[in-house]
């Protein structure tokens, strides 16, 4: 889906933005914008930008020094050694805090969070200074100030992997072949077929439904891995983990189905029996996923997981059996059902809103109201 090479990207902006970082400091400055870009993109590889949940500024000072850094003035800094810490100390910073990171000349950082955003202008009179504000990015050089052009949607900076923006845009071209079952895997999860009237799924679907996922996962993302049932510590897996190459991103995936699926009969006459899900399925696997995230932090050390929840809704009304002839109202009652969720997980900053593909029936099988 995406082409996007980050070297030729950070290429293109070195050459557009080092005649401003020259006439600032000269030579030096020519030297600290090549330094600054390298500090942003190491900077995402470790914890990407949709993580950061206030604003980012990242700093290279002309003519600091480890002892003497150009964000001294601004209060009292942390010595971090390496980008791993750097990254899990901006995962941790709270909502609309302002980041600053230095990069001094040994190769260490100094880091600090503040409630109240800084003076840049002020800042860029003695350092080259990147600034990330969720939306917009931007460098500035004493009086220099230089908006980037983002290049896609896709990508929350120009500067970072494509990884949770690019996961959700797959979800979304994904949800169009859910609609009306065209996947070669998901088509098996109909009773009667998916030329039938798709009106209960088979004994256990969701199986076939995160292998789908992960099927089309592969195929829409770039630089990832895509493991189903993995485990978040030695006893609970989920359904599908996605890991981004040179990122720390990794998004853990719970899938669940609400519907009514065929079950394994009881009865001694062959009568079928069904398994029935509605609503609370899907609030059951919220906090299910909740609990994984909680379990891969604790277990894994990973810096970056996000937690998506995915329901395929085949909920229709009235439904008795898979030959049924429903209405068309009955069968699209839950087509444009919004699910709540009590505690509502999403609120956390791991855990994004839940995706709801729902899986339409056959509307030649409607029958007149």
């Amino acid at each position: 889906m995406l082409n996007f090479n980050i070297e030729n990207i950070q290429e293109l902006v070195e050459r557009a933005y080092i005649h401003h970082a020259h006439s600032a400091f000269g030579a030096e400055g020519a030297t600290a914008i090549r330094a600054l870009l390298n500090c942003v993109k190491l900077i995402y590889q470790r914890c990407p930008p949709e993580k950061i949940q206030g604003t980012l500024a990242v700093v290279v000072g002309v003519q600091a020094s480890p002892v003497s850094p150009a964000t001294a003035p601004l209060g009292t800094l942390v010595k971090v050694l390496d980008y791993a810490t750097v990254g899990k100390a901006l995962v941790a910073n709270p909502p609309g805090s302002h980041a600053v990171v230095e990069r001094v000349s040994d190769g260490t950082f100094r880091v600090l969070s503040l409630a109240a955003d800084i003076d840049l202008k002020g800042l860029a009179q003695s350092a080259l200074v990147y600034r990330f504000d969720g939306h917009a990015e931007r460098f500035l050089a004493k009086d220099f100030e230089d908006f980037v052009p983002p290049i896609s949607p896709l990508l929350k900076s120009n500067f970072a992997t494509p990884t949770l923006n690019s996961l959700e845009e797959a979800f979304h071209y994904y949800g169009d072949y859910v609609l009306e079952t065209n996947c070669r895997i998901l088509k098996e999860v109909w009773e009667g077929g998916v030329d039938g009237p798709r009106l209960v799924l088979v004994n256990k679907p969701e199986a076939r439904m995160r292998d789908s996922l992960a099927q089309a996962l592969e195929f829409l993302l770039r630089d990832v891995t895509v493991k189903p049932e993995q485990n978040t510590d030695e006893t609970k897996p989920v359904d599908i983990r996605v890991s981004w190459f040179a990122s720390g991103a990794t998004a853990l995936i719970e899938v669940k189905w609400l519907g009514k699926s065929t079950a394994k009969s009881q009865s001694s006459n062959g009568v079928p029996t069904y398994t029935e899900y509605g609503s609370p399925r899907a609030q059951a696997g919220a906090n299910q996923l909740a609990d994984y995230l909680d379990r891969e932090v604790r277990h894994s050390g990973a810096i970056a997981p996000t937690g998506y929840l995915v329901v395929f809704d085949a909920r229709r009304k009235g439904t008795e059996g898979p030959a049924d002839l429903l209405t068309e109202s009955d069968a699209m009652a839950f087509a444009n059902d919004v699910l709540t969720f009590n505690p509502d997980h999403s609120t956390r900053s791991d855990f994004e809103p839940p995706v709801r593909f729902f899986m339409k029936p056959r509307t030649s099988y409607f029958k007149a109201a």
